[in-house]
This record gives C-alpha cells, sequence and structure tokens, in this order.
C-alpha cells in the first residue's frame, strides 16, 4: 500500500484513540494533508468509511492501521530503550519501520523487548500474535526483575503496572526507566539497591519492572 495511505490509517486510528474521528482531528494527527482523493481511494479499498465529518475504519481497516501503529510503537520503544536515541531521530526512523519492518522482525523486535505494551511515554502498543503466546527465547535481553538473580544488576527500561496507581508509586520512589538497579535478595520479598537506596517490593511488583542486564556476576 501507498505510504501516504497507510500514514492516513494509521492517523484515523489515533484520532480515534483520542476520541475524535472527524476530519480534522486526522488531519491534525496526520503529518502529510489528508486530501478527499485519499480519502476516496481508502473508501475504494473498503478500509474507510465516511459518515459525514467521521471517519471510520472498517474491520480491514483497522487490522491494517493496528499493524503500523504496531510496528511504530514497538520502534519507538526499541530506539529509546536500546540505542538511547533522541526524540526528533527516533521519531522520524520509526515513522519509515512502521512501512518497512517484516512481520517476522516485528515480532523479534516485540519479543527481545519483553513484549511491553506501552511506549516510554505512555502510547499503547497493540498487542501481536507473539504476545499472545508469551513467545520468550534465549536473546531476550529486556527482562523483568524477577529474571535476575542476586548480584545481578539491570537497567530499567520500562515499567508495565498493572494499575496506575502502582506506576504512581514506584515513580515515587525514583524507579523510572534509566535507573539502574541491583537485585539484594529474592527471598521473602525482591529487595533491590539503587543509588544509595534500598527497598523490597513483592514479585508481583517486579514483574512489572522490565530491566536490560547490565552484568552476569551473579551468586546463588
Amino acid at each position: 500500500m501507498d505510504k501516504s495511505l497507510e500514514e492516513i490509517l494509521e492517523a484515523v486510528w489515533i484520532a480515534d484513540e483520542a476520541g475524535d474521528s472527524s476530519e480534522g482531528s486526522v488531519s491534525r494527527c496526520c503529518p502529510i494533508d489528508v486530501t478527499g482523493e485519499y480519502l476516496d481511494t481508502l473508501a475504494g479499498h473498503g478500509l474507510v468509511v465516511r459518515n459525514g465529518d467521521q471517519l471510520e475504519l472498517t474491520e480491514v481497516g483497522r487490522s491494517r492501521a493496528r499493524g503500523i501503529v504496531r510496528r511504530h510503537r514497538l520502534a519507538v520503544v526499541l530506539f529509546t530503550t536500546m540505542l538511547d536515541m533522541d526524540a526528533d531521530k527516533r521519531e522520524a526512523i520509526a515513522c519509515e519501520a512502521e512501512h518497512t519492518l517484516l512481520p517476522e522482525v516485528e515480532e523479534s523486535i516485540c519479543t527481545l523487548l519483553g513484549h511491553p505494551t506501552h511506549t516510554p511515554d505512555g502510547k499503547s502498543i497493540p498487542p501481536g500474535k507473539c504476545c499472545a503466546a508469551h513467545r520468550t527465547t534465549t536473546s531476550t535481553v529486556i527482562v523483568n526483575l524477577t529474571a535476575l538473580k542476586p548480584g545481578e544488576k539491570g537497567r530499567i527500561n520500562y515499567i508495565k503496572p498493572k494499575d496506575h496507581g502502582r506506576l504512581h508509586k514506584l515513580t515515587s520512589f525514583g524507579l523510572i526507566p534509566g535507573t539502574i538497579v541491583e537485585l539484594h535478595q529474592r527471598s521473602p520479598a525482591f529487595c533491590i539497591r539503587y543509588e544509595g537506596t534500598e527497598i523490597a517490593i513483592d514479585r508481583d511488583v517486579a514483574e512489572d519492572i522490565f530491566v536490560s542486564r547490565i552484568n552476569c556476576d551473579c551468586r546463588e
């Protein structure tokens, strides 16, 4: 499909997420001009339905848009957490990746990152087949905190909380992306050290914190 058409499909999805699927809202979400010709083409392909000023994705259109958004946001997570790119650069490359990533590469990236559900700035990442299967590989470098052994360190890449209250609590403790933590003990609670602080957290909280390993100088 033409990249311009994919950009508009993505914009319709984003506008719908925000609760406003009007043509004006879609235009504000899209980096290119949303012309009547483009919309007619999408409608002709059965991807979009125009209902007055509102744009609605068909089932096929939603599937296509979902894949585009998923690839873009996975790329953002990859470039942010693994390559530490600045915002402008990672956004530009993610915009290209959303059009070119092969399905098998997309799944490999998702698995490598530990199946993230949100980008670092809180945007939801549509899950893929690999997420539903909880697929893991020995090459995964981002794991939740429970995978660390005592003495092992990891840099927090993102937090995938089961509720927003927990996210606020963890960030208030200074547990934010970029913080380096060391696992001190696993039982009876997970005890971690970071920046001169030591705290104990329950397993279900530790499962929400995803880190990239820094060393493997571990002890049992």
